[in-house]
């Protein structure tokens, strides 16, 4: 892992406006909205829509982070790293631990809004399993953002980006719990990486326990999200 290419990548996604804002101002509406006016006074489901629109920002910032993998491709950047020492795996682990900084400012903004506008009260304990888990639930989005910056072209990086995002959320449970869903959509939700993650955020709310289960299948999807990413890294420069 390189220390300075990492710090340079920092200040330069952080410059991105647009997806720090839209990451972040996001999920907080989304909580004022959906948790203030469509469940009225229901504690629990404030704390549900809280920790879910909390990694939907999260997810939002991880993957949109590859976009500008696909910008550094049009630019012939690719070409250029392959004149430095860093490896492939040392590219695609910077790329991804970027992406899970990105995603703590859209976590903090969601629960300091809970908290303060929805009135949503959790023990210390709780707060802290929440905010770990929708963070690093965020993981595997961070390495699919990678792929998708491959696979996607500079100028419709975003537009798929958005895309899977929104399907994954939306199938995943953040939108409407899976319980609530037929039993096909269930079936389905329990395919995608995003289901996973509510898992692993909203154990806590769970009489504080972690779902063992939920993080052991995102570090599967990690793993095989991040070898693909490192495939797809190589075969580019390769071509470049």
């Amino acid at each position: 892992m390189n220390l300075t290419y990492m710090r340079l990548e920092a200040v330069r996604l952080f410059r991105n406006k647009r997806v720090v804002i839209f990451s972040t101002l996001m999920p907080a509406l989304l909580v004022l909205i959906i948790g203030g006016v469509s469940v009225g006074g229901n504690a629990d489901a404030k704390k549900y829509v809280m920790v879910s629109m909390a990694l939907f920002g999260a997810m939002t910032a991880a993957i949109s982070s590859g976009g500008t993998i696909a910008v550094e491709r049009g630019l012939g950047w690719n070409r250029t790293l392959r004149l430095t020492p860093l490896s492939p795996a040392a590219y695609v682990l910077n790329k991804v631990l970027l992406a899970l900084v990105v995603g703590i400012l859209p976590v903090v903004v969601t629960f300091v809004v809970g908290a303060a506008g929805l009135h949503v009260r959790l023990s210390a304990a709780e707060w802290v399993l929440c905010f770990v888990g929708a963070w690093l639930s965020s993981l595997p989005f961070a390495a699919l953002g990678v792929v998708i910056g491959y696979l996607a072209k500079p100028d419709s990086v975003q537009q798929v980006s958005a895309l899977i995002n929104l399907t994954l959320a939306a199938f995943g449970g953040l939108w409407v719990p899976v319980d609530l869903m037929p039993d096909t959509l269930r079936y389905i939700a329990k395919l995608t990486p995003s289901y996973w993650t509510g898992q692993v955020a909203r154990s806590p709310l769970d009489g504080g326990h972690i779902d063992t289960q939920a993080i052991l299948v995102l570090l599967g999807w990690t793993l095989v999200l991040a070898v693909i990413a490192l495939r797809r890294f190589r075969v580019d420069t390769a071509r470049a």
